[in-house]
């Protein structure tokens, strides 16, 4: 609904109100009224027009209300309408009004006054909404207070928003949504402290106010705050004495978890929250499964997967290796390849080689997604041990001897342990293996390219199978052959792009006519040119200037000197 059609509903509404109520006044009294003057109908009107601006839950009463007043109180808001914002807003709030208060048509017109745009300012306005006393019931008082906060926030007023937020979070009656808005003014204003003072005051186990939930929420946010205000020993501290706290039997709250990771791992003591992980494990039926029963496929839930992952990075972190070569080894158990060089590196510290390699043949092996011995390598490769990772490629490439991608990786990993000076002849060998390779040209152009063997690298790139030639590579390909002088190599080139475009580009076309007119077989390079023109939009003078031949000629004598008169 439109603003002007919700003002008409609304004048409906109170003319319809104020029949009734008259007619009332004719069957009881059994006497024709006064008809009201002029005034009292426009003040009325004015009204009802300035209710639409009103939240919508406070205009139905305050529209009845305005129907029923009685002639002084409609004069005194003919009185009040007239007079500037602010004192309109003082005698709603702290002055004697036009109105009794509270009641539904001052609060309503209140709510109206503070959305006018020649409201007074958001400062001045909180003010008086706070001093209001009982002249504003207090759910209106609170919501007064959040309107006000919102619009300081939208004039990028953002201390003025959060002692707003203050003030509705200081009533007996404000709500857990009060503090929030509260948090994220405090956030906005970059002092998370002014916010954690309301959520510790939420929190006091003396005055309990949260219900289950939200004190979650609250824990959740009190965390949050300490840590965006770089209290970090402080949140370490809170965690950490919700778990002592616990029973021995007790299950940790996966919520507290979390905190207790963020809060200790800022505080630089997640040493401290490893043996409450462990507890954490031992309550997941998964941790009984043996290291050799996960390999073999047995499924993990994502929980379990999750604090495992947890425990290994916080004891690696402290250096905990034979904690962390465990929580690591049953991570790679379950698949995840990414652990599996660092496994690696504390694995062969320890001197529990020998497990790794049994485990990695069993992750090859087991019959439920099995994980390749190319995937495995390039999972070590990735985590900087290419050497164990050679080993293994070497080892399935003996059986395997037709895996092309397994090739790949190899000689990307011999390239990494021989340096990049051994990368040329390294994927010559590969090519020779498989030739015609057209990723495998490509990074061997690229190398020769930056050594400057452009001449190489132009037979390199001509070996890429037609198929697979793409538009960067023929661009390269014509860039080279005419920097080499090679024409004929450059039009077949340019040819192609050519072809391979529905709708060549004319730049395109031009580059092949140029390129035409410098071919050797002048004939067979005329009528490449012409299928090419054929493809471009309706043939024009352009066009034909395209196709003519150019024409050789002498020079005629010409004399230089200045004719006089």
């Amino acid at each position: 609904m439109t603003r002007s059609s919700r003002q008409i509903f609304l004048l409906i509404v109170s003319y319809t109100a104020l029949a009734i109520v008259w007619g009332w006044r004719l069957h009881a009294d059994d006497a024709v009224p006064v008809k009201e003057d002029a005034v009292l109908e426009l003040t009325r009107t004015d009204i009802a027009t300035r209710l639409a601006n009103a939240p919508k839950h406070l205009q139905q009463a305050a529209i009845f209300q305005l129907a029923m007043l009685p002639e002084r109180e409609v004069r005194a808001l003919n009185d009040w309408r007239q007079a500037p914002p602010e004192q309109r807003l003082r005698q709603l709030t702290v002055q004697q009004g036009p109105v009794h208060a509270p009641c539904p048509l001052n609060t309503a017109l209140l709510f109206a006054e503070l959305m006018r745009a020649d409201a007074p300012l958001v400062d001045d306005s909180r003010l008086l909404v706070s001093a209001s006393g009982e002249r504003l019931e207090e759910p209106h008082k609170i919501e007064a207070l959040e309107l006000l906060a919102s619009q300081a926030i939208d004039n990028n007023e953002l201390s003025l928003a959060l002692a707003i937020h203050e003030r509705a979070c200081e009533s007996p009656i404000a709500s857990w949504q009060n503090v929030l808005n509260l948090a994220e003014a405090a956030r906005l204003a970059r002092r998370p402290a002014a916010a954690l003072r309301v959520v510790n005051f939420w929190l006091d186990d003396d005055k309990p106010r949260l219900e289950a939930a939200q004190r979650e929420d609250a824990l959740d946010l009190q965390t949050t705050l300490l840590l965006e205000g770089t209290r970090y020993a402080e949140a370490g501290r809170i965690v950490l004495d919700a778990l002592r706290a616990l029973k021995p039997a007790e299950a940790i709250p996966a919520r507290l978890m979390q905190r207790a990771v963020l809060a200790t791992h800022a505080a630089a003591e997640s040493d401290e929250l490893l043996p409450w992980i462990e507890r954490q494990l031992r309550t997941y039926p998964d941790h009984q499964f043996t290291l050799e029963q996960i390999a073999a496929g047995t499924a993990i839930a994502a929980a379990y997967r999750h604090w495992l992952s947890e425990a290994a990075a916080i004891a690696d972190l402290n250096q905990q290796t034979s904690i962390a070569c465990d929580m690591f080894f049953r991570l790679a158990a379950a698949g995840e390849t990414r652990v599996l060089a660092r496994l690696h590196a504390l694995a062969t510290q320890i001197g529990r080689g020998k497990e790794l390699s049994k485990l990695l043949t069993t992750l090859q092996t087991r019959p439920q997604h099995p994980i390749s011995a190319p995937q495995l390598a390039q999972a070590l490769a990735t985590g900087n041990v290419p050497s164990p990772a050679r080993d293994l490629l070497a080892a399935h490439l003996k059986a395997s001897a037709n895996d092309r991608e397994g090739w790949r990786l190899l000689t990307q990993i011999d390239v990494t342990l021989r340096g990049s000076g051994s990368a040329p002849f390294l994927w010559e060998s590969f090519l020779k293996r498989f030739p015609g390779d057209a990723p495998a040209l490509r990074q061997l152009a690229q190398l020769q390219f930056d050594a400057a063997h452009y001449s190489q690298t132009l037979r390199t790139l001509q070996q890429i199978p037609g198929d697979q030639l793409d538009e960067a590579t023929l661009r390269r390909i014509i860039a080279l052959a005419i920097q080499l002088d090679a024409i004929t190599i450059a039009h077949r080139a340019q040819q192609l792009l050519v072809e391979s475009a529905s709708h060549p580009a004319v730049n395109d076309v031009l580059a092949l006519a140029s390129l035409t007119h410098q071919h050797p077989d002048a004939e067979a390079a005329q009528n490449t040119l012409t299928e090419a023109v054929a493809k471009l939009p309706a043939q024009t003078a352009f066009h034909k200037e395209l196709l003519a031949t150019p024409q050789t000629g002498e020079a005629s004598a010409f004399n230089t000197a200045v004719k006089t008169k």
